[in-house]
C-alpha cells in the first residue's frame, strides 16, 4: 500500500489554519507589548514608586490576547 497525497485543497486548509493561529499569536505579543508599553508610560506621567500601570497594562494586554487566542482556536473547533 501506498500511502495518498493530500489533496490540494487539503492542503490549502490546514496551512491557512496554520496561518491564522501562527497570526493570533503574534497579535498576542502586540497586545502584551502595547499594554506594558502604555503602562510605562502612565508610571513615567504619574511619578509612580512602583511600577502598577506596567504591571496592570501587562496583565490587561495578556487577558485581552488569551482572549483574541482563544476565539481563534474555538472558531476552528
Amino acid at each position: 500500500m501506498t500511502p495518498q497525497k493530500p489533496k490540494k485543497e487539503d492542503q490549502k486548509k490546514s496551512l491557512k489554519g496554520y496561518m491564522q493561529v501562527t497570526s493570533s499569536v503574534f497579535q498576542m505579543g502586540a497586545l502584551i507589548a502595547l499594554g506594558a508599553y502604555g503602562g510605562k508610560y502612565l508610571d513615567k506621567e504619574y511619578s509612580l514608586d512602583k511600577a502598577w500601570f506596567t504591571m496592570l497594562g501587562t496583565l490587561v494586554g495578556l487577558a485581552a490576547g488569551l482572549y483574541m487566542v482563544l476565539k481563534t482556536l474555538n472558531s476552528k473547533s
